[in-house]
C-alpha cells in the first residue's frame, strides 16, 4: 500500500488535475514498452502514487518513460498519461526532489544513449530475435570524455 501524504497530495492534484481522472484500468502499463521491456516500470502506478501524494514517487523509475506516447494514444480516460509523467517530472524538479533521479537518467543518457539500462534479459531477448546486441554508443562517450 502506497504511502498517503494528504498536503503532497493536494500540491500534485492541484498543479495536475487529470491525474484525478485516472480510474486505474491499467490500459497505459498494457501498451507500455518500458515496462514490457523494463519490467518493474508502470505508468499507472506513478499515476496512482502521485494521487495518494505518495513521496516514493519521486525515485528513478520516473525517469524510464520511452516518449513513445502509446499509453496517451490508449488511454479511455484520456488522462494522457505520458503528459501526467512529463508534468510530474517537472514538478519533481522545481521541488527539488529529483536530484538524484534526473542525475541517474542524464547520465545513463550520457553514458549509453539510452534510457534504460541493457541488462543481461535484454541482451537474451534480442539474441533469440536475431538481433545483435546493444554496446554503448562510442561517439557519446567520446562527448562526455570531452566535457
Amino acid at each position: 500500500m502506497p504511502k498517503i501524504d494528504l498536503e503532497l497530495r493536494k500540491k500534485i492534484t492541484t498543479e495536475i488535475p487529470e491525474i484525478l481522472k485516472c480510474f486505474q484500468c491499467g490500459t497505459c502499463v498494457s501498451s507500455c514498452p518500458a515496462e514490457y521491456y523494463g519490467k518493474g516500470y508502470s505508468p499507472r502506478r506513478k499515476i496512482l502514487a502521485a494521487s495518494y501524494g505518495d513521496p516514493a514517487l519521486f525515485t528513478d523509475e520516473l525517469w524510464k518513460c520511452l516518449t513513445c506516447h502509446a499509453c496517451n494514444e490508449r488511454c479511455p480516460q484520456e488522462v494522457n498519461p505520458y503528459d501526467v509523467l512529463v508534468k510530474l517530472k517537472n514538478y519533481a524538479l522545481k521541488q527539488g526532489l529529483a536530484d538524484k533521479a534526473k542525475t541517474q537518467a542524464e547520465q545513463m543518457v550520457k553514458k549509453t544513449g539510452r534510457v534504460l539500462r541493457v541488462t543481461k534479459r535484454t541482451q537474451q531477448e534480442r539474441e533469440k530475435l536475431g538481433l545483435p546486441p546493444l554496446s554503448p554508443i562510442e561517439e557519446l562517450q567520446e562527448l562526455v570524455n570531452d566535457e
